[in-house]
């Protein structure tokens, strides 16, 4: 006789007997979820470790670069010229006098009524030739119907330039169709670079028909077809008193470091100041500070420790996942150590910066202290921090070591890998104990099914016999 729900046949909750069984039998797993949920809070802990470490070296790497310490800034009258420094820039004064900017060489035709008329002769082919001072020349070939204003303006722009190896390079030249008047065009040449050697020499063609409007001769400019609108003149002004040449407004490394693009012609000398630009060291060295403490503040979150609940054998659940453990110690460790080794050099600790650190580990700056020693010994700062530009200096030194922590196969990934280990073994472990705890509880659920049919037909005979006894009992009387 088949029973449809334990207790059924014999009346007794056999279910909620099996419910309490399967309820003992699973305490078997609480030790492993135990240890599967503080190994997965540690792997969680060494993830935001590591995420403050990388923010922490990536603050420290601003702090390796010797041009931190060395950034300048140039004060003038923008008006007359814009000023380009780098760390190799020597502080000081300097006066600076524009005689004259760099212009580049233009050249126009006279006035012609229809742009898209054609010039030439009825010649299949011909060629206009462009030279330059700097030795340069130009051809540029064209069709009989490519004899107009604009077909040769389109030709002068598309053209290349064949170089002695046989390479070719981009038009020198650059022309437009300009609008003269109202029924007027201009051809207009000009080069693309400044300067007298950029200048155009001659332009002439084997067509005689277009040689009579564009050909030109620098040495008989008044004689030729095409004028000068604008003559082609080098950049001259003076440094320091020094009179100085250049064949473009944009001079590079007047002095060491220093880039001038020169803008307009100066009435009088302007001055120029070029000083040191610490707002952006005394910023990197406060974003660094603001990293290395966000990175104690998340030690001390995994770390922290409460004591045990009363009437608990467990700690308190607001402990944090890595309290007492080795790897996090021995990565605080080694940091704080570089700090209170002395470096070589005038500063040899960040306490001589303004930099100090307090009883709850956070590093704290004196402004005050901090912008003295940047205005007044930048390069001992620098020093400092980077060293010899490698291996010593705080910053040389914690980068590195942090480096060490969080690479792919660094002291965190190892703790990590270890971890994901264990956690392997105890998910094997769990499944194991959950597939003996199914196969207990089914056992128990085939014993009480069975007992459940014995009840039950034990109980039917229990009746009959009772039923029998009853009717006998009856025939006697």
């Amino acid at each position: 006789m088949a029973m449809s729900a334990l207790g059924i046949g014999s009346g007794i909750d056999l279910g909620e007997i099996l419910n309490q069984l399967e309820a003992a039998e699973k305490t078997r797993l609480t030790p492993i979820t135990t240890q599967q949920k503080a190994i997965n809070a540690k792997i969680s802990g060494f993830g935001k470790l590591k995420s403050a470490l990388t923010t922490f070296n990536t603050a420290t790497a601003k702090l390796q670069k010797k041009e931190l310490f060395q950034s300048r800034i140039a004060t003038s009258n923008n008006d007359y010229f814009s000023v380009k420094t780098n760390s190799k820039a020597v502080l000081g004064d300097y006066a600076v006098t524009v005689d004259q900017l760099a212009t580049s060489h233009r050249i126009a035709t006279s006035a012609i009524n229809d742009k898209s008329a054609q010039l030439g002769n009825d010649n299949e082919t011909r060629t206009i030739t462009i030279e330059q001072a700097n030795g340069n020349k130009l051809n540029v070939t064209l069709s009989k119907d490519e004899t107009s204003l604009e077909s040769i303006a389109n030709a002068i722009n598309n053209a290349q330039v064949v170089n002695e190896d046989g390479t070719t390079s981009p038009s020198t030249m650059n022309a437009a169709i300009v609008r003269s008047g109202t029924d007027g065009y201009q051809l207009v040449i000009t080069s693309k670079e400044t300067g007298e050697q950029q200048a155009i020499t001659s332009i002439s063609s084997d067509d005689d028909k277009l040689n009579n409007i564009i050909g030109f001769d620098i040495n008989q400019a008044s004689n030729s077809p095409m004028s000068e609108v604008a003559k082609a003149q080098d950049a001259k002004f003076s440094f320091n008193g020094i009179a100085i040449t250049s064949t473009s407004n944009t001079v590079k490394d007047v002095i060491d470091g220093v880039d001038i693009t020169l803008k307009e012609i100066t009435t009088t000398s302007q001055n120029l100041t070029i000083s040191a630009d610490n707002e952006k060291t005394e910023e990197a060295i406060k974003e660094w500070v603001e990293a290395f403490n966000q990175l104690q503040s998340t030690i001390s979150t995994l770390t922290k420790f409460t004591t045990e609940d009363k009437n608990s054998k467990e700690l308190n659940s607001s402990n944090g996942p890595l309290v007492g453990d080795a790897t996090l110690r021995n990565i605080d460790q080694s940091i704080r150590s570089i700090f209170a080794k002395g470096q070589s050099g005038e500063f040899a600790v960040l306490s001589q910066i303004g930099i100090n650190m307090d009883k709850s580990g956070q590093l704290t700056i004196k402004e005050n202290e901090l912008k003295k020693a940047l205005n007044e010994n930048s390069d001992a700062v620098m020093i400092l921090f980077t060293g010899d530009g490698e291996k010593t200096g705080i910053a040389n030194e914690v980068f590195a070591k942090v480096s060490g922590f969080i690479d792919s196969d660094g002291m965190i990934d190892s703790a990590t890998n270890g971890l994901n280990s264990t956690l392997k073994s105890l998910e094997k472990r769990h499944d194991q104990v959950s597939n003996s705890i199914e196969q207990t509880i089914e056992r128990y659920r085939v014993q009480f099914t069975k007992l459940d049919i014995l009840i039950n037909e034990l109980d039917s005979m229990s009746n009959y016999l009772t039923t029998q006894f009853d009717m006998m009992a009856n025939l006697k009387k």
